[in-house]
């Protein structure tokens, strides 16, 4: 540099210190740019991604609600007992219920484009009723095999979609039969025998080449979108056969399934150039859609103006670089006034000091030299402030209870901050816990126990003890007491008092108490895992003690090997469940308690697992009795981890109690379920006796104890009639066979089946059987 004069040193600093940062910077912000928009663009494809499943779903939904209607349908009951083709053709009203039925089936789908068939076949039947074909026999549908395998599993409330290739039969015009293959999309509907005892399977086929258009509705070139079952198999593709996937699929189902996302997106490389794929996971069948760009073409928008951004900083940096040149130019003179008196102080200060090899040819050299001192000052202020601030010893003392603590120095780091010889662990935990996690945030929880620490060191730091406290787990605080002069009774007196002071402070800034568990001395820091296991345990022993304490450890403290459980009170529990006798239970549960208390040495583990047993044995007693606990209890999971969480035995008993009182809840609301049930049968077996007469309701129901609302009530919830249809339909029953098997005049058969005119019959009979009394005779003379 001795070469060049000071003119051109200030522009190839000003030039690298202003037009280099600017271009790289501007490099780096194009780039940024650049990738935020990609990030930007694949954000949105993603919401697409989601906007269409949820649409693909609606509409899926709604032929499978289609399905259920049918289910439900008039036309579905009024099948009856129609087991055979031959039986459904030996009869007309066989064949006109299983034409509405088909009728109704088209009413469904018949207009829908996406639906290719929509089929139900009973489960002992022969026949099939169909919108493509009608209805037909088994045999000559399309084949069944398929159906056994995914109606084998026991029928649920809901169907399932099965991906499949269906296989019809076409008839040429030289008469050969043509075998076609189509991809759909199966709704299989199993209708469970408890909701209605004919059963069968109800089928909805959808063409995965029209559920494929739906999702790719534009087919635009720089996308398209498939979708995958749980096991990773392409359902619908716009350009893959059923199942089929290549390689480029199969990498980006590996590609998704390791990302465990329920949504979000990644690029990739293929031959052709790179690609972006977004995913999105449905909880609706596990499927999971994925759409495919190409990212040339959705990045080419963003790509041009990038270009044009470029053009503008190279023109910026010419323009800059121009400006430096006289910027340096107008400078020079004030600059190397202050150069060369800086190189005067500094040849002054040298002299003697340096050769001529040594010394610094120039200014800049030197400023260097100071510049380099001061970053090396400032890099010992900032270690030196950092270790002060730091965390590292926190992180010590926890390892060192916990026992990970393997390094030998950071133990003489902790060494230092005990300067006594004995060694206990205070462990403190917030009675109520579970409670205290759903009422604040983890933000609050710190903010809480960070006080909580300043209090245990504040009463603990006293002469001749030293303390540190740290929030060890989620509702617990650990406390290391360093003991300088051990005296059992003196230290014991010295924790319980100060921990009073503590308790009461505490109430002033937390609505919880806490209980505290103390260790037995030990007189080495390499203990403090042991006593931390002591503390535990004494604390532990809460269950029993009751909340609020401090707890001791000793000896007796869950040291017993001895198992507790009272066999025969569980059995009187059971017993009188099922006599329902709250008062008993309740009784033989606080004996249970005052038992376990009496223990001295009973363990908190036997305690729990007495409880938790004594729910398992009602449980399977209630099983065993044919209860569905389901309905009230769900697996029964929760009632083992709501006593796990509870801090006293007290506590545990009260949560049993309300327990077996939502079980006898249950009972007694089954009991009057029972009852409505048989009071519906006497309903009917009147109505079935007496229809053919005037009835008064009124009067029927008071002679059955019951008002008159509370027995159209009955006959509606338990019937799903009315009591007025079920009278008209025992009458056109009973008219329709008169018709058919007498000459009585029609007059005369309407009088006979209690209606007082023959407009009566002939309106109730046209609607429910869509005809008239006349035409139901001249059919049968026919």
């Amino acid at each position: 540099m001795k070469r060049f004069s000071l003119f051109w040193q200030i522009f190839i600093m000003i030039f690298c210190v202003l037009i280099i940062p600017t271009s790289l910077f501007s490099y780096y912000a194009m780039d940024r740019v650049s990738k935020y928009s990609e990030e930007s663009i694949a954000v949105s494809k993603v919401d697409n991604l989601e906007s269409l499943s949820k649409a693909t779903e609606m509409v899926l939904n709604s032929f499978s609600r289609n399905v259920i209607q049918f289910a439900n349908s008039a036309s579905y009951r009024n099948l009856g007992e129609i087991n055979s083709y031959q039986i459904l053709n030996s009869d007309f009203e066989m064949v006109k219920t299983a034409w509405e039925a088909q009728s109704y089936l088209n009413r469904l789908f018949g207009t829908e484009k996406m639906v290719q068939s929509c089929f139900y076949i009973s489960e002992d039947s022969d026949y099939v009723i169909s919108t493509d074909k009608g209805i037909c026999r088994a045999d000559n549908y399309s084949p069944m095999d398929w159906l056994e395998e995914e109606t084998s599993e026991k029928p649920g409330l809901s169907g399932k979609w099965v991906a499949r290739n269906l296989y019809t039969t076409q008839e040429t015009e030289e008469g050969k039969s043509n075998r076609n293959q189509v991809a759909v999309l199966s709704y299989v509907y199993s209708i469970n025998p408890l909701i209605s005892a004919k059963g069968g399977t109800i089928v909805c086929n959808i063409y995965l080449s029209k559920l494929s258009d739906f999702l790719n509705p534009s087919r635009q070139a720089q996308g398209i979108c498939y979708v995958l079952d749980e096991n990773n198999n392409v359902i619908c593709h716009p350009d893959k056969a059923l199942f089929s996937s290549g390689d480029e699929e199969r990498k980006i189902m590996e590609r998704i399934s390791a990302m465990k996302l329920e949504k979000g997106h990644f690029g990739y490389e293929e031959a052709d150039g790179r690609y972006l794929c977004a995913f999105k996971r449905s909880s609706f069948n596990n499927w999971t859609y994925v759409a495919t760009y190409n990212q040339e073409e959705v990045m080419r928008q963003a790509k041009e103006i990038s270009y044009s951004a470029v053009l503008m900083i190279i023109l910026a940096v010419a323009v800059e670089t121009i400006l430096v040149l006289l910027i340096s130019y107008r400078i020079f003179k004030p600059f190397r006034m202050l150069f060369n008196s800086v190189k005067e102080n500094m040849t002054e200060k040298m002299a003697g000091k340096m050769t001529d090899k040594e010394a610094p040819r120039n200014e800049i050299y030197y400023l260097n030299d100071v510049f380099e001192k001061m970053k090396f000052e400032e890099s010992q202020i900032h270690d030196i402030l950092e270790k002060r601030n730091s965390d590292a010893q926190r992180l010590h003392l926890r390892e060192m209870l916990t026992g990970t603590l393997e390094s030998s120095e950071k133990k003489e780091n902790l060494e230092k901050l005990f300067p006594y010889e004995h060694f206990m662990v205070l462990l403190a935990s917030v009675d109520g816990g579970s409670d205290l996690l759903r009422k604040y945030n983890s933000d609050e929880r710190m903010y809480y126990f960070l006080q909580i620490e300043d209090l245990f060191n504040k009463n603990l730091n006293q002469e001749g003890y030293a303390a540190r406290a740290m929030r060890f787990r989620s509702t617990t605080c650990a406390v290391v007491l360093n003991i300088k002069t051990y005296d059992q009774r003196k230290v014991a007196s010295f924790i319980t008092g100060r921990m009073g002071i503590f308790k009461e402070e505490l109430k002033k800034i937390l609505d919880y108490t806490m209980t505290i568990g103390v260790s037995s001395v030990h007189a080495d820091i390499d203990d403090l895992n042991e006593c931390l296991a002591e503390a535990t345990a004494a604390m532990k022993h809460r269950i029993i003690a009751g909340k609020d304490q401090i707890i001791f450890w000793n000896d007796r403290i869950n040291e017993s090997q001895r198992y507790y459980y009272p066999y025969d009170s569980e059995n009187k529990i059971i017993n009188y469940l099922r006599l329902k006798k709250m008062d008993a239970i309740d009784q033989e549960l606080e004996r249970i308690r005052e038992q376990i208390v009496a223990i001295e040495d009973i363990s908190y583990d036997n305690v729990v697992l007495i409880y938790q047993q004594l729910i398992g044995a009602i449980i399977k007693a209630l099983v065993e009795e044919k209860v569905k606990i389901s309905r009230f209890l769900g697996n029964g999971r929760k009632a083992y981890t709501a006593i796990a969480e509870k801090d006293t035995i007290e506590e545990i008993e009260a949560f049993l109690k309300e327990f077996i009182q939502t079980i006898l809840t249950y009972l007694e609301q089954s009991d009057e379920q029972k009852e409505d049930m048989k009071l519906y049968d006497r309903i009917t077996s009147y109505l079935d006796g007496h229809y053919k007469e005037d009835i008064d309701f009124e009067e029927a129901a008071a002679n059955m104890g019951i008002s008159y609302s509370y027995m159209r009530r009955v006959m509606k919830e338990d019937g799903d009639i009315s009591i007025v249809d079920y009278v008209n339909r025992l009458r056109i029953k009973e008219a329709k066979r008169l018709l058919q098997t007498t000459e009585l005049k029609t007059q005369e058969v309407a009088e006979q089946v209690g209606y007082h005119n023959v407009q009566s019959l002939n309106r109730f009979f046209k609607k429910y059987e869509g005809t008239t009394p006349n035409a139901v005779r001249s059919l049968d003379k026919k």
